[in-house]
């Protein structure tokens, strides 16, 4: 009976983790949406008990001590699709060492480098290089700072395009100035957006876009654009995202996805697209050795927490972002560095060693 209880207990904490990682991962909401998935969340948790207070009210009671070892039974099944979600087709793709690349731009943020090559690359024979920059929830001026600091870094190297995955800020004051800094970063083609959930609260989306507008940051808001000197297509999801508006790839390019949450990996492996770049998910919260993050906010799985993914050939990376707690309790920040190389052997899709610079 103790072991039933143990399970069971488990089971509402694996419950309420699951349901609360989709809640977080279900993107924008109205107060009304969020509170009606609170109250589902709860009403699970509550029903999973309902057998224990049977057992307590009634403890001779057969159809009670049924459904208290059934509720323990079903509470091993919570906890063990916790720990391995169902995974919707898509797979963790695990790195070698000598693949991982990380050097400290300031302290407790990294500049994270990686490389793909594709066999439809042509139009730049050395490659492209992109840089990618998540979930920068500038709401101080401290942390404005930190973001400038880190940007500096770049003043000498010029990409080809500067990928920015949205939640800008929750602080309306700080965007003017923001984006001004975003729109510094040296690029050749241009700076491409997309908002993430925060961005859409309390009407920052149409602030972001009139400041968008006016320092030329193109949002790609379920939409697609071509740079053809490059022979890349570049596409974006935003919320609701839409799949169906985006128009069919060009022929002789490539397709490059933005996205704020990595859920949308599943409409970009539709459309046919080789590489998404998402964040959302800051790289996981509460991080247990074995175990892994407890909190992704994502509404596949907690294991869609940071890295390489992959579902049919389209390939994903998650980003943790620079989150609040980028110069906190030593979890760094990151920003992606891109790099997108021709396959001349024409083998499809891979990953490739860079070295760090």
């Amino acid at each position: 009976m103790i072991l039933a209880l143990a399970l069971l207990v488990l089971g509402e904490i694996s419950l309420a983790l699951d349901l609360g990682n989709r809640l977080l991962g279900s993107g924008i909401r109205t107060p009304a949406r969020a509170l009606k998935k609170i109250s589902q969340i709860v009403l699970a948790c509550v029903l999973l008990a309902v057998p224990v207070f049977i057992v307590f009210i009634e403890p001779e009671s057969k159809l009670g001590r049924f459904l208290f070892y059934l509720s323990g039974f079903l509470g091993s099944l919570i906890f063990l699709h916790f720990l391995f979600p169902y995974r919707f087709g898509i797979e963790r793709i695990k790195q070698k060492r000598s693949v991982q690349h990380e050097r400290t731009l300031i302290s407790n943020v990294v500049l994270r480098d990686e490389c793909v090559s594709v066999p439809s690359l042509a139009a730049v024979p050395d490659g492209l290089r992109f840089l990618v920059v998540s979930d920068l929830h500038c709401n101080s001026q401290k942390k404005l700072n930190l973001i400038k600091s880190a940007f500096a870094k770049f003043n000498n190297e010029t990409f080809y395009a500067i990928l920015v995955l949205g939640d800008l800020s929750e602080n309306g004051r700080m965007l003017p100035e923001l984006i001004d800094t975003l729109a510094n970063l040296p690029n050749r083609h241009g700076i491409f957006l997309v908002r993430g959930n925060h961005d859409f609260i309390f009407g920052r989306q149409k602030v972001i876009e009139d400041l968008a507008r006016r320092h030329s940051i193109k949002i790609l808001s379920n939409t697609a654009i071509k740079i053809p000197e490059l022979g890349v297509e570049l596409a974006g999801l935003e919320y609701p995202p839409d799949y169906t508006q985006i128009p069919p790839k060009s022929e002789h390019t490539i397709r490059l996805g933005l996205t704020h949450t990595p859920d949308n990996i599943i409409m970009y492996s539709k459309l046919g697209v080789e590489i998404v770049v998402a964040g959302h998910t800051h790289g996981g919260w509460v991080r247990l050795p074995l175990l892994g993050p407890l909190l992704v906010p994502s509404g596949l799985g907690r294991f869609l927490n940071k890295g390489w993914y992959k579902r049919g050939d389209t390939l994903m990376y998650v980003t943790s972002g620079l989150p609040y707690f980028a110069a906190q309790h030593g979890k760094p920040g990151e920003i992606l560095r891109l790099t997108i190389k021709p396959n001349k052997e024409k083998e499809g899709i891979v990953m490739i060693e860079y070295p760090m610079q």
